[in-house]
């Protein structure tokens, strides 16, 4: 769950301004709430994100366009705010998302992370800690090279919506979608602009303040991994695939004949 790859040169972060102020126009988007990134008391990592091009590339390509107020949108910028802090923050401290005392994160029910060991191996490493090592070793990997591995192979950035809502607070439940077009490299594989696309399910517990307690993602990293290490087609990740099959071949047969393939 990672949008912002850095800053872009000022000249294409200005043409990425306009298109993005266009779209805000012509369509009603909504640009993600972050939270105030130009408070002066932020401790940055490295230095402060500038999302100008994620938030374009997530405007250009999401599905959904929820309403301002929708309980949806709530959590969609719930979580963009939270992976703004823990891909960015460099004190635990300011953190704003989380009750650091309480907070526990878990990827398909595997190794239970604290809030002290998210900051230090980061997003990455916690959500694919139970991929295959063959695919991907979160265990070889460091907040750094977890971050350059899929900068790299995103380079205009991950975009990240809320598909649905199922309960809401204090425990959130909610489908998602990741998606971005492989335009760099991921480990010595070649991109060519290919769309990938993640799609899962999370759940939320939230304390009275609305500060996250536990978050518990589910999704398939080892399809994602392959995908872009070129071993399946990005197309088996399309629209769900990865998660609900295919479909009923009986039914795709049938729809074959009939649109004529």
């Amino acid at each position: 769950m990672s949008g912002s790859f850095g800053t872009t040169h000022s000249e294409e972060r200005k043409a990425a301004r306009q298109d993005l102020e266009r779209l805000k126009k012509e369509h009603n988007f909504l640009e993600p709430d972050r939270g105030d990134l130009d408070d002066p008391n932020i401790k940055w990592r490295f230095s402060k994100p500038d999302y100008t091009q994620a938030n374009l590339e997530y405007m250009k390509g999401k599905t959904k366009n929820h309403p301002a107020g929708s309980l949806e949108l709530v959590v969609e910028n719930l979580v963009k705010r939270w992976e703004m802090e823990a891909s960015h923050f460099q004190d635990l401290d300011q953190w704003t998302t989380i009750n650091k005392e309480k907070y526990r994160a878990q990827a398909n029910g595997g190794q239970v992370f604290s809030a002290e060991e998210t900051w230090k191996v980061g997003n990455y490493n916690w959500l694919m800690a139970g991929c295959k090592k063959e695919l991907y070793d979160a265990e070889k990997e460091d907040f750094e090279s977890s971050h350059r591995h899929f900068r790299g192979a995103f380079t205009k950035g991950f975009p990240w919506e809320v598909l649905e809502v199922f309960s809401g607070p204090p425990t959130v439940a909610f489908s998602w979608r990741h998606w971005a077009h492989f335009t760099g490299q991921y480990m010595g594989s070649q991109g060519a602009g290919e769309l990938i696309e993640l799609y899962g399910f999370g759940v939320v517990e939230l304390d009275e303040y609305t500060k996250i307690t536990a978050l518990n993602i589910y999704y398939k990293p080892d399809e994602f991994v392959e995908a872009l290490k070129g071993d399946i087609s990005p197309d088996k990740l399309s629209k769900g695939k990865a998660l609900v099959g295919p479909g009923c071949p009986y039914v795709q047969s049938i729809n074959s004949h009939s649109n004529g393939v």
